[in-house]
């Protein structure tokens, strides 16, 4: 594609997009359209062909991306070959024999979706609708408001498993309870104007190449010709990133928050922090009790005081002052100076006396135990580096932390407090909402009478206030992983409606850790679930303990995979539906709402066979189940239309732009006057930045994080240690595989890895007789997997990184082979015990879990290692170094 615009593309001799319309038709017959690609969550822009017998013939990147990522093929041809593949799924299998013979028959998708409908029925009505799991994969379709709508209407408390769980979803709640929106992207708008960009756990070469824009923009810092500035790479594997970081940080796996905390600490003692922000846009300056550590409210210091109400200490006033939340300003009227250190003894209005101190001196207190010295010890990181890491970050700002699974994601029981850490982190420096730091973002305008000038959100087709209270309480989990559960819901739902006037989103911030729903379909505790409908989800390769998913598959009544191919869940089937790619659907995407933009594109081709866009499958049981009235949108293009139109743009008008914008990304939007004439402040529930998190302590944990060992180290377990004495990682990213992505053979990916691969230092290799391109078994005490080796120097000696969820297509899908999934899929080898995860969120540890790792093939077996001397000692020499060469095929 020529860089420059207007020049041709030297594939079909097309221009670019911006030089033709949509549905421009060429000299060859051949018709483009502007679609967007689904293959990850950037959405890059194409222009798809399909010429006059209406096969597709090319697609070409666009947008600001010169060329397609690994995934597509440098004129789409893996994409085409992926929506031509022999393997896909083209119309509705229904199972003949027993569950996993691998025994099917086509019928129609109408009499498909008939018989499901009526299964569901029936299961509602004998155990509840509670009785439905909903399995999601990968963020890879913009209908999921539509799964949400069915099942909000069919009486479900949203009962939807995830790998969100311990990717990105988790932390958008977290960022929403502390800041008021999801902060935690891949890379804010003004990143390429950042002082210091902290690549903490992400690869974004490795992810889109090194012509992607988010690798352009993280690693512009370091690549600027006038005031460079830094980009410190955080990953215990020196990656294309870190090559060409100004700071590489070796860490050792799961110690990650060990370093955040000690990074607050430094902060603090050092005043590196950015006061100002802290005294006025957080509530650091809040009052707590020094005794239970409670936020100090005013319904507790004075008659007719409100409950979300605060209390700071005024030096202005010499005394105590209230902080009107729903106003976001405080009780008086002139300056205030609100103390951000100090102890004060205060009286409440039932004659208590209380010694009382900020929340920025509890913060400093309880992350004083955190020295660099110590997180040396911990993370294997020399003193030297961390200082330089922490003072890049705080002092060559403004900065971000872009997001990564690495920093914080699948770390279990530590991994909600390094959400908490970071987030700290950006409030304690104020690299919030700022240009160069991170993006607050806001839907869109709000006239004064209340009315709204941009497109419907995701939240607001979902219909959350269907769910009754007494469904929302079925919630499996609802009591143990709050902040993920109704219980966290509910308040940030709350803050979000009161700042945006719309819902928050439910989409994947609610979500059932896994082994809760195996566990209920196993023991009918704490009610039965009989049917679970899995769409572009393969939970067999991607959730954990992948033994304890195949029994809880196998039980069930009804199990409905939708989806692309026959996967390893799919070969277990009741039904499988067969799905539209993304070339064969429009867009309209909010990104799960996490955007302030909606990102548009044409659908490229029309579907193949019998595949249907997944809002035709969810509109199509709510029909059958009663909904009628909820679905008024025939189409998926009726229903982006009605999205469209409150933003004042026809669906037409959207696809030639490509994107609905509201206006150019602008900081301080916490410092501007809303709608209701109140200056806005952030989405949270005192409308400050929450340092301290109110919704966090209400759900009864700790706003504060602290550092525990995790389930399996040297240091946790010293004895399992000493048998499997290496730290292991399964959630890895490589291009172009992606979860259990891109394994299938012809579609141009899998050859990019054709096995499986586990990552080794060359020196534990060396001493373990293990060499380059050896399969291995890689074992914990779960079980054992096989990859293949590779030897790399720049690792931590003793760590171990495998590839995660793999599965092999080629192989047979009846059981007992189940195409492969239990040979190489990391998750053979990872835990789902209730002990061993995060008590927020219930996300599970991949990363630093204890292993054993060695060859398949019995080392005392190999020629080069066991041949006798003899030969080399009373032959001739030459002789002998020529037939040993000749064995290898080499030359002597």
């Amino acid at each position: 594609m020529a860089e420059k615009k207007g020049e041709e593309y030297s594939g079909k001799n097309v221009k670019r997009l911006d030089q033709y319309p949509n549905n421009y038709i060429d000299e060859d017959g051949t018709r483009w359209r502007k679609g967007r690609c689904f293959f990850c969550s950037v959405h890059c822009l194409l222009y798809g062909g399909v010429d006059k017998n209406g096969k597709l013939t090319e697609i070409i990147p666009l947008d600001e991306q010169s060329k397609h990522c690994y995934r597509m093929g440098e004129h789409g041809e893996k994409f085409i070959k992926f929506h031509y593949h022999p393997a896909r799924i083209n119309r509705p299998l229904k199972r003949i024999g027993e569950r996993g013979e691998d025994k099917w028959e086509e019928i129609s998708y109408d009499q498909a979706l008939d018989e499901i409908s009526t299964k569901l029925k029936e299961l509602r009505d004998e155990y509840g609708p509670e009785t439905l799991v909903i399995a999601e994969g990968t963020y890879r379709s913009d209908h999921l408001w539509a799964r949400t709508r069915f099942t909000n209407l069919f009486g479900n408390p949203s009962n939807i498993i995830d790998p969100g769980t311990i990717c990105w979803c988790w932390t958008y709640t977290l960022n929403m309870s502390m800041v008021g929106w999801p902060i935690e992207c891949s890379v804010p708008p003004w990143g390429a104007e950042a002082g210091s960009s902290i690549l903490w756990g992400v690869r974004p070469y490795e992810n889109g190449g090194e012509f992607s824009g988010i690798w352009r923009t993280m690693s512009a810092p370091v690549k600027r010709k006038e005031n460079p500035g830094n980009m410190v790479v955080i990953d215990p594997l020196c990656t294309e990133e870190a090559k060409e970081s100004s700071l590489w940080l070796p860490i050792i796996p799961g110690t990650d928050l060990a370093l955040q905390l000690t990074w607050i600490n430094y902060i603090i003692e050092n005043k590196l922090y950015d006061e100002e922000f802290l005294k006025y846009w957080s509530n650091a300056v809040f009052l707590i009790r020094k005794d239970t550590k409670k936020l100090v409210r005013l319904s507790e210091i004075e008659e007719g005081g409100l409950d979300e109400d605060f209390v700071v200490w005024d030096a202005k006033r010499d005394g105590l002052l209230g902080w009107c939340s729903d106003e976001n300003r405080y009780y008086a009227d002139g300056e205030v100076d609100a103390q951000l250190s100090g102890e004060f003894e205060i009286t409440f209005k039932n004659g208590e006396t209380v010694t009382c101190i900020t929340a920025f001196d509890e913060l400093a207190d309880r992350m004083s135990q955190y020295t660099v010295e110590w997180a040396s010890g911990v993370t294997g990181l020399t003193e030297t580096k961390i200082v330089q890491s922490v003072t890049a970050y705080a002092t060559g700002g403004p900065a971000y932390i872009g997001w990564g699974l690495g920093s914080a994601d699948q770390h279990g029981p530590n991994g909600a407090n390094s959400g908490i850490a970071k987030t700290m982190l950006r409030i304690l420096t104020g690299n919030i909402d700022v240009r160069g730091g991170e993006y607050i973002g806001f839907p869109g305008i709000i006239d004064a009478d209340g009315e709204k000038r941009f497109p419907l959100r995701d939240s607001e087709f979902e219909l959350s206030e269907m769910v009754t209270p007494e469904a929302r309480a079925k919630f499996l989990g609802n009591d143990e992983y709050r902040l993920m559960s109704w219980k966290g819901f509910e308040p940030i739902d709350k803050c979000f409606r009161k700042m945006f006037g719309v819902p928050r989103p439910m989409l994947h911030q609610l979500l059932v850790t896994p082994p809760k729903a195996w566990d209920a379909i196993l023991t009918g505790e704490p009610y039965p679930v009989k049917a679970l409908i899995a769409w572009s989800s393969n939970p067999l390769a991607w959730a954990p303990n992948t033994k304890h998913v195949y029994k809880a598959l196998k039980a069930l009544d009804l199990l409905v995979v939708v989806d692309y191919w026959k996967t390893p869940t799919a070969a277990l089937a009741d039904y499988i539906m067969p799905a539209a790619d993304s070339l064969e659907r429009p867009m309209a995407t909010t990104i799960e709402d996490a955007y302030d933009i909606v990102l548009i594109g044409d659908k490229i081709i029309e579907p193949e066979y019998e595949r249907h866009v997944d809002y035709d499958f969810w509109r199509g049981l709510g029909l059958r189940c009663g909904q009628e009235e909820y679905w008024p949108w025939e189409t998926y293009e009726d229903a982006v239309a009605h999205r469209l139109a409150r933003g004042g743009v026809s669906y037409e008008e959207a696809m030639e732009e490509g994107a609905w914008v509201n206006s150019n990304p602008t900081p301080y939007k916490h410092a501007e006057v809303g709608h209701n004439g109140q200056i806005k402040g952030f989405a949270t529930p005192s409308r400050k930045a929450e340092i301290f998190s109110s919704i966090i302590q209400d759900l009864d944990y700790d706003p504060i994080p602290e550092y525990k060992e995790l389930p399996e180290t040297p240091v946790s377990q010293p004895e399992l240690a000493k048998e499997y004495p290496f730290r292991l990682v399964t959630g890895g990213r490589w291009s172009p595989m992606h979860h259990s992505e891109f394994r299938v053979p012809g579609c141009g990916t899998r050859g990019v890895w054709p096995n499986p691969i586990v990552q080794l230092h060359v020196s534990d290799g060396r001493n373990l007789g293990i060499r380059d391109g050896d399969w291995v078994w890689i074992e914990t005490k779960r079980g054992r997997i096989k990859q293949v080796a590779k030897l790399e120097w720049g690792i931590v000696r003793g760590v171990v990184i495998c590839q995660p969820s793999w599965w092999y297509p080629e192989q047979p899908a009846e059981e007992p082979w189940s195409l492969g999934v239990f040979d190489s899929n990391a998750n053979v080898l990872t835990d789902d015990a209730y002990e061993t995860l995060d008590p927020k969120t219930g996300q599970w540890v991949t990363r630093g879990m204890l292993c054993k790792i060695y060859p398949v093939t019995d080392g005392t077996d190999r020629a080069d290692l066991v041949e006798s001397i003899e030969p080399f000692v009373n032959e001739d020499p030459k002789g002998f170094w020529n037939n040993t060469f000749n064995k290898l095929n080499h030359k002597a």
